[in-house]
C-alpha cells in the first residue's frame, strides 16, 4: 500500500468502495486519487497503480468548473446530472457525478454513474449486435468450412509429391486450415456465450506458428526482430486463440509499414511484476505477469480512433472490416488477460498480458 493510502482504514475502503458496481474513486482534499475500484479501472482502461497518486482530472477529463470544485478543500459534496467526461482519449460520455465526504480527513468519494439514457442505448445496441452476431456466425460456419476442407485436401495431395522444402509449406497450410476451422467453432460458441477452453501452454509454440504464417506472406520490405525471455513459465491460455491474436497483430504491423524499406515488426516477451486485473467474474484480482508485445515503426494509429481501437468496425484500412482488433481483445479477455495499445516514440506497440498457468494444472 502506498504512503497516500496508509492513513485510510483498510477495511473501510476495501469493503465500501471496492464493492461498488459503478466506477468509484476515493480522493483527498486536493483531488488526488487515493483508491479506485475495479469498475473505475475498466472505465478508464487504466490500472489502479497507474491512477493512484494522480490528480483525478488528470485521469478523467472534465469541465473546468468540476475541476475547481474538486480541488477546493472546502467543497465536500457535488452532484452533476449528465456531466460530460472522457477517459483514455475516448469519445465523451455522460455520467451522473456524485461526490460526498468520507471520514474526518477531508477525503471524498466520487462516483461516476452512467446516465440512464446512455445506459439504455448501450443495452439495446448490445442486444441487437448479439443477436446479429449469432445469426452471422451460424451462416458463415457452413459457408467457410466447406472450402476449407477442399484446401486441406489439396494440400495433403501436394505433400505426397513435393520435396522436404515444399512439405514445410503444405504442413503449414494444413495447420492453418485446422486453426481457422477451430476459430469458426469458437465464434459459434461465442454467439452462444460459451467460454473458451484454456490450459497451460508454452507461449513460444503459438508464436512460432504465427511467425511462420506471417513470413510465408512475404511482406515487402519488412524485417522481423525478436526479443524473447527464454525463462517464461507456462501460460494459462488457448493455443489457437494465441495464434490468432499474434497473427492479427503482426499482420496489422506489416500492413501499417506500407512497404517502406526500413520497416521493422518486433515481437518480444517479458515477465512484468505488479500488473493485475479484476474481470468481474468473482475471482477477484488476477495477476497478469506474462507480456507478449508486437511493435512496428510505422506511422501509428490516427489520434481520432485510438480511444475506439478495439471496438468492432473501427478501421483505417480501405478494404478493412474493423474486426481484427475487436477479436484480439475478445480472445485475450476470454483467456483472462488484456491487450493494450500505446505509442512509444517511433514505435506503435500492442501488449498482451496473460496469467501464469497454475501449478499442478494438466499440460
Amino acid at each position: 500500500m502506498s504512503a497516500l493510502t496508509s492513513s485510510i482504514p483498510h477495511f473501510d475502503h476495501d469493503e465500501l468502495i471496492h464493492s461498488h458496481p459503478v466506477p468509484t474513486l476515493l480522493i483527498d482534499k486536493g483531488a488526488v486519487v487515493l483508491f479506485v475500484n475495479a469498475a473505475a479501472e475498466q472505465m478508464c482502461n487504466m490500472s489502479r497503480s497507474a491512477m493512484i497518486g494522480r490528480v483525478v482530472y488528470d485521469v478523467i477529463d472534465m469541465d473546468r468548473s468540476y475541476r475547481q470544485r474538486m480541488s477546493d478543500a472546502a467543497t465536500s459534496a457535488l452532484f452533476a446530472h449528465r456531466a460530460e467526461i472522457s477517459v483514455g482519449g475516448r469519445k465523451a460520455i455522460f455520467v451522473d457525478m456524485q461526490m460526498v465526504p468520507y471520514g474526518q480527513s477531508g477525503h471524498r468519494i466520487l462516483a461516476l454513474i452512467p446516465a440512464q439514457s446512455d445506459a439504455e442505448l448501450m443495452g439495446g445496441a448490445i442486444g441487437r449486435s448479439g443477436r446479429a452476431a449469432g445469426g452471422a456466425a451460424s451462416m458463415l460456419a457452413h459457408e467457410i468450412k466447406n472450402p476449407l476442407a477442399g484446401i486441406k485436401g489439396a494440400a495433403q495431395l501436394l505433400a505426397r509429391k513435393t520435396d522436404a522444402s515444399g512439405e514445410r509449406f503444405t504442413t503449414l497450410i494444413c495447420a492453418e486450415v485446422d486453426r481457422i476451422a477451430t476459430l469458426i467453432d469458437q465464434m459459434e460458441h461465442f454467439s452462444r456465450g460459451q467460454p473458451i477452453a484454456c490450459a497451460p501452454i508454452n507461449l513460444y509454440q503459438p508464436i512460432h506458428q504465427a511467425m511462420e504464417t506471417a513470413r510465408a506472406r512475404q511482406f515487402t520490405g519488412v524485417r522481423f526482430a525478436e526479443d524473447f525471455d527464454p525463462s517464461l513459465p507456462l501460460v494459462h491460455g488457448n493455443h489457437d486463440a494465441m495464434v490468432q491474436i499474434l497473427l492479427n497483430l503482426v499482420t496489422n504491423g506489416c500492413e501499417a509499414l506500407g512497404g517502406r524499406d526500413d520497416g521493422v515488426v518486433r515481437l518480444a516477451t517479458a515477465y512484468r511484476h505488479g500488473l493485475s486485473i479484476d474481470n468481474g467474474d468473482g475471482r477477484g484480482r488476477i495477476a497478469l505477469p506474462i507480456e507478449v508485445s508486437v511493435s512496428d515503426n510505422g506511422p501509428g494509429v490516427p489520434a481520432d480512433i485510438r480511444g475506439d481501437l478495439f471496438d468492432p468496425f473501427v478501421t483505417t484500412k480501405r478494404e478493412g472490416r474493423g474486426l481484427g482488433l475487436a477479436l484480439v481483445a475478445k480472445l485475450a479477455r476470454d483467456m483472462g488477460g488484456t491487450v493494450q495499445h500505446l505509442r512509444d516514440g517511433e514505435w506503435t506497440r500492442f501488449r498482451v498480458h496473460l496469467p501464469v498457468a497454475q501449478e499442478g494444472a494438466a499440460v
